[in-house]
């Protein structure tokens, strides 16, 4: 009877082993397929965004381009089927000549604002950069102004380089790629000082004694 009580106790214990570490083993199964689809959820989110910013840089490549060409390819409308062809009978009245003026106004502003955004980059590479391009190509030139021009470059350097960011950053929020640079905040106005207290009145004289 001992023997048979030692044998149930030890399948039981059988039993009891199998079922945990089969549930152990279901455990970290979960465990490795819950870090499987976090790193597939954050490869499809990373591809996602790399497929924003792949099509946001060529809508920026395109900008000016399209831009344009719609005002190009509208300018003037297309010319009127000749009299006597089939197309005759509906073609349109003929466009009026001041609407191509207008529409060669809106293509030149457009244009205009495209070379202003080009214009606020290179104007921040001008001025020294253009006086050392003028010195290095004269017949006489001279080595030591050359140097003044490097160190006077030098000196200056920050302040440039803070107007070619800007510029550069004007660029780019133009073309789409980056948002507007907010404007700097304005100093606030010190307070007014306060106005000096008025002097007491003087006393009057008092009357001379005769």
């Amino acid at each position: 009877m001992g023997k048979v009580k030692l044998i149930l106790i030890a399948v039981v214990g059988l039993l009891v082993g199998a079922g945990g570490g089969y549930w152990f083993g279901m455990m970290k199964v979960d465990e490795v397929n819950q870090q499987l689809a976090a790193m597939t959820q954050q490869k499809n989110q990373a591809q996602q965004n790399a497929d924003r910013l792949s099509k946001a840089n060529q809508d920026a490549v395109r900008k000016w381009g399209n831009q344009l060409g719609k005002l190009v390819t509208e300018a003037v409308p297309a010319a009127a089927p000749a009299a006597g062809t089939a197309d005759a009978q509906a073609a349109p009245p003929a466009a009026d000549p001041m609407k191509a003026v207008d529409n060669a106004r809106a293509l030149l502003a457009a244009r205009d604002g495209i070379r202003a955004s080009l214009d606020g980059v290179r104007a921040a590479t001008d001025s020294d950069f253009d006086a050392l391009a003028t010195e290095l190509g004269n017949p006489k030139m001279s080595p030591d102004k050359v140097q003044q021009m490097l160190q006077s470059l030098q000196q200056g350097w920050p302040d440039k380089q803070k107007v070619l960011e800007s510029a550069t950053h004007a660029l780019l929020a133009d073309l789409g790629i980056l948002p507007p640079e907010k404007p700097a905040m304005a100093p606030a106005a010190a307070p007014a000082a306060a106005a000096p207290a008025a002097a007491p009145a003087a006393a009057p004289a008092a009357p001379a004694k005769k």
